[in-house]
């Protein structure tokens, strides 16, 4: 693998592509705020949604953190393509991404021949050129369309005056080989164009993918908290900047202490739960429950943690289920400033534990284990005056 750049860009797709995900919908208030907290988390250019159809976003978002670098998807082979571009524009967006199908079935099915895509292209981003600062080309279904084509329609692209130019792999079949290939083709096709990946997460490639094309000379990466997107979603916000930060040396300018927040209000306001056992933002993500590991975390989290879950926000807990042992338990007395018990009892609930995280096959919580260790002990042991 190539070394990666020093910088890449992260432009956050969570309003457009988190959106199209199955049962979500923002709505205009809950855009413009999480806008705000995307860009508080360091975060500076965002994809607001389509031209034309999403002009009012674009125009509240514009007024709401003018600080955002603002882009829209142009569908060029709508026949409104022209308007949408105005009105996109009209409302102030900076980057119009052209956006055209170039695999021959896609082609098939909105009626074009592969000459009048290459001059509706050429049309589109001209045209694009005459209204905004900054044209990227991002055709789609990138990994299933024929070679041949795909030179024709990044150098039509190029010859016309685009700034940018995008991979994507809309279809989610791409290896992290096949992104690295493609990337490196766009980029020689282009004359070494700026390139950015966007990434579906359908085999649980997304990070792969995204990490590969910028290996092989991307700058730039779509992403969206928790990977929001259509169908298995896409390459997750919080996992590539952690990864390229910590993994590559690579600066994204994101505020990692603020991604688990930052998720945790994307899930409130989309209703996508978060698995406790999420990279980087999950409950459980730096959770112990076996003694062995519990040890070692106390004597030194470094001997088990990849990193220290303060870096992105998130924190160390201590769980209680199948596999606790007797210093789990004398730990997690102690975090709950409970009274400290001799051997036995120790022995007890670790038992009791155990039984009963088998016969319901979920954990003990924090409030069961008070409530057992207070049905067990003698109320005189307790602190006197305190709320535990």
């Amino acid at each position: 693998m190539s070394p990666l750049p020093a910088r890449v860009v992260i432009q956050d797709v969570t309003l457009r592509e988190g959106q199209q995900a199955a049962e979500i919908a923002f709505t205009m208030d809950e855009k413009v705020d999480l806008a705000r907290r995307i860009a508080g988390a360091g975060v500076r250019r965002l994809q607001a949604g389509y031209a034309g159809s999403d002009d009012d976003t674009i125009a509240a978002l514009k007024r709401a953190v003018p600080e955002l670098e603002l882009s829209a998807l142009l569908i060029a082979f709508g026949d409104d393509w022209s308007s949408a571009a105005e009105g996109a524009c009209a409302a102030g967006v900076e980057v119009l991404m052209v956006l055209f199908r170039i695999a021959p079935g896609q082609l098939a099915a909105i009626g074009f021949s592969e000459e009048q895509a290459i001059d509706r292209i050429a049309t589109a981003v001209q045209r694009a050129a005459q209204l905004v600062p900054t044209v990227s080309f991002d055709p789609s279904f990138v990994t299933i369309a024929e070679q041949s084509f795909l030179r024709r329609a990044y150098e039509t692209a190029r010859d016309a005056g685009a700034h940018r130019y995008g991979f994507a792999d809309s279809t989610g079949i791409a290896s992290p080989e096949r992104v690295g290939e493609l990337v490196t083709l766009i980029r020689a096709v282009t004359d070494g164009g700026e390139v950015g990946v966007h990434c579906h997460d359908d085999f649980g490639l997304g990070l792969a993918n995204t990490v590969a094309g910028l290996a092989a000379g991307a700058t730039l990466a779509d992403a969206s908290v928790l990977g929001l997107g259509e169908r298995a979603g896409n390459c997750a916000l919080e996992e590539l900047a952690v990864a390229l930060k910590l993994l590559y040396d690579v600066e994204t300018g994101v505020h990692l202490e603020r991604l688990t927040a930052l998720a945790e209000y994307v899930s409130d306001i989309s209703g996508w739960q978060i698995s406790p056992a999420k990279s980087i933002v999950g409950h459980d993500a730096f959770s112990q429950k076996l003694d062995m590991h519990v040890a070692l975390t106390r004597k030194d989290p470094a001997l088990l943690e990849p990193f220290a879950p303060a870096l992105v926000g998130n924190q160390r807990r201590l769980r209680l289920g199948v596999g606790t042992g007797a210093l789990a338990v004398e730990a997690k007395l102690a975090e709950l400033s409970l009274p400290a018990l001799d051997d036995a009892r120790v022995r007890a609930l670790v038992a009791w534990i155990n039984d009963i995280a088998r016969e319901r096959k979920t954990g003990v919580t924090d409030a069961e284990f008070r409530d057992r260790v207070r049905d067990t002990e003698p109320p005189e042991s307790w602190p006197q005056g305190g709320s535990q």
